[in-house]
Order: C-alpha cells, then sequence, then structure tokens
C-alpha cells in the first residue's frame, strides 16, 4: 500500500482536518500519516523572559518563540518515517528550510499548496525550487511562477433550513479588510438592506459600529451551520487577492447568493450573474434587484469539480 505524509497547520475542528478526513476515505489505496506545523503558543516565564527575547531579536537576530517552534517542529520530524510515496504539505512556509530538505530526502513526491497569495507572503516565493510541484488557488500566481491551478472547496450538502435574508458575513478582521467593512456597513444601513458580519477581534483592536466581535472563534463546522442559515453571503477579498476563499465555494455547495470584491470569479465555470454579485469598493453599487432574482441552479457535473472529493483525488493522482 502507499505511504503518504500530509503536513498542516492543524488545530481541532478546523478545515485541515476535514482534508485529512478526505484523505483516510482513501484507505483502502493510501495509509496516510499526518504531521501537524503548528505548536503551542510560547508563554513568558516572567517580564525578564519577555526583554531579553525583545533584545535578543533587535540586537541578535534571534527570536526565543520562533526557536521554540523550530525545537518542537523537529520532535514530531524525528518520529517519521524513512520514506513515503508521497508528501503533501500546505503552508510549507511555516517550516525551516533544514526541515523541507528533510522531506525532500523522504520521498520522490513533495508537492505544496498555497491558499494564500504569493504577495502577502514573500517566503513562499524562495521555497518554491525545494518541491516537485505547487498548487495553488491564485490564478495570477500560477501564471506568475509556473503553479498548477487548485481551488479551494466544499465538502457537505446543504440542509434545509429556516432561510434569514440578511447579508451575512464572518471573516478575520484586519487592516486591508476593515475600511471595507465600514464602507459596506454603512451602505447597506443607508439602503436599509439588513445584515450581520461577525469578526474574532483583532489584534488591532479595530472597532466599527457595524461589525459584532466575537470573544473566541467558531468551531468550522458550527461556522458552516451558522451560513446556512443566510441567503447572501458577503466575501471581502484582500487587495491584490486572485484566489477564490472558501466563503464562494461554500456559498456554491449551499446554493447561496454571494456579495464579492474578487473579480477573478468571473472567469470560474460556475459564475453566474444571478448567483454572484461583484462589487467594486471604490464604486459601492448593489442593484435591488440581485435580491429579488431567483438562484440559477449550477449544473451539478461543475460543482462536482469544486467539492473535497476532487480536490483529493487530484492530489493523489501524483501517486500513479
Amino acid at each position: 500500500m502507499k505511504e503518504i505524509l500530509f503536513i498542516a497547520p492543524s488545530v481541532p475542528a478546523n478545515i485541515y482536518q476535514i482534508i485529512l478526513k478526505g484523505f483516510i476515505e482513501h484507505k483502502n489505496e493510501v495509509n496516510t500519516s499526518f504531521l501537524s506545523s503548528v505548536t503551542p503558543s510560547y508563554k513568558y516565564k516572567n517580564k525578564r523572559d519577555r526583554v531579553c527575547n525583545f533584545l535578543s531579536k533587535v540586537f541578535l537576530n534571534r527570536n526565543i518563540k520562533e526557536k521554540y517552534h523550530q525545537k518542537i517542529l523537529q520532535k514530531r520530524f524525528d518520529t517519521l518515517k524513512d520514506s513515503y510515496d508521497l508528501i503533501f504539505v500546505i503552508h510549507p512556509d511555516l517550516l525551516s528550510n533544514q526541515q523541507i530538505e528533510i522531506l525532500r530526502g523522504k520521498t520522490k513526491k513533495l508537492l505544496a499548496y498555497y491558499w494564500d497569495s504569493i504577495s502577502f507572503f514573500p517566503r513562499k516565493k524562495e521555497i518554491i525550487p525545494y518541491f516537485d510541484k505547487i498548487y495553488s488557488f491564485d490564478l495570477e500566481d500560477c501564471k506568475t511562477y509556473q503553479l498548477e491551478l487548485l481551488s479551494n472547496f466544499y465538502f457537505f450538502e446543504p440542509e434545509p433550513v429556516a432561510i434569514d435574508k440578511t447579508v451575512f458575513c464572518i471573516s478575520h478582521l484586519e487592516k486591508k479588510r476593515f475600511e471595507m467593512f465600514n464602507l459596506m456597513g454603512k451602505y447597506l444601513e443607508e439602503k436599509q438592506i439588513t445584515y450581520r458580519f461577525l469578526t474574532r477581534q483583532s489584534k488591532e483592536k479595530l472597532k466599527s459600529p457595524y461589525i459584532e466581535y466575537l470573544r473566541e472563534s467558531i468551531p468550522y463546522p458550527e461556522m458552516l451551520k451558522l451560513l446556512n442559515h443566510y441567503e447572501v453571503i458577503l466575501d471581502i477579498a484582500k487587495p491584490q487577492q486572485h484566489g477564490l476563499s472558501f466563503r464562494i465555494f461554500e456559498s456554491l455547495g449551499m446554493n447561496k447568493k454571494i456579495i464579492t470584491n474578487n473579480q477573478s470569479v468571473k472567469a470560474y465555470d460556475f459564475y453566474h450573474p444571478n448567483n454572484i454579485l461583484v462589487i467594486d469598493f471604490n464604486d459601492l453599487n448593489i442593484p435591488e434587484a440581485f435580491f429579488k432574482l431567483p438562484y440559477q441552479p449550477i449544473d451539478e457535473a461543475i460543482k462536482k469539480q469544486y467539492h473535497l472529493k476532487t480536490f483529493v483525488k487530484k492530489v493523489l493522482s501524483n501517486l500513479n
């Protein structure tokens, strides 16, 4: 039986666990091992420890927290088998060059997946030569760096529930998105369109009257149940992001309408103007007709291309 190793920054109840289950479903063909590239948060012993780390970073270019992270990861690497038929890494930029080289020596098929644009994480560009193949969700990165397109996905069937016509968004909040949240909230209020925006409080402690702040992150399965109750989902892409977020594929899987500022969605075969409204925050306009037009069902053959099963099969096809 073929041996594969899946490496990702996994924590309980997140999307990486969903992908792992997708690989495990092929247990009659492959034996899947897993390694998490996330480590427990470093806790300073005292104020002196915090000051020492600051001085070490500034004057010696050494980071105690990073050293701690790499030490734990190395212990996990020491438990790996001598060889695998395929190694698949999501977020390989979390690994050191030395660790990637160790993986390189354990397989003839070292693959990576980027579901963040390279412009946001320059290290992703630096490590491209280590891999036999790199998949990316970003159309422009695929063209620029000769990567292979592999979109995000959905993995569920929609359940019948009572539907709220509110425009709904749940997202990470950061400075790049903050202004767009405010613009959208103000616009929807002026148009008397109901909305609900949820986010976990950011490190910058950005405050907006249009946003509900969560104390804790909502586990991914619970978040999907929440999304399923709303008719229209809002997706806010970062500037220079050309890949499609999970929100778009979750909407596709649930047969929901979506409003997004990601122009790249128009290039996909499931795009239909009844279902997907592409907006420009520099000239915000949401036609009332978008809410009244019926949802246009998407051909099941098209939808299946964006299911988790297709994602997993594409990765495993490299074993042939």
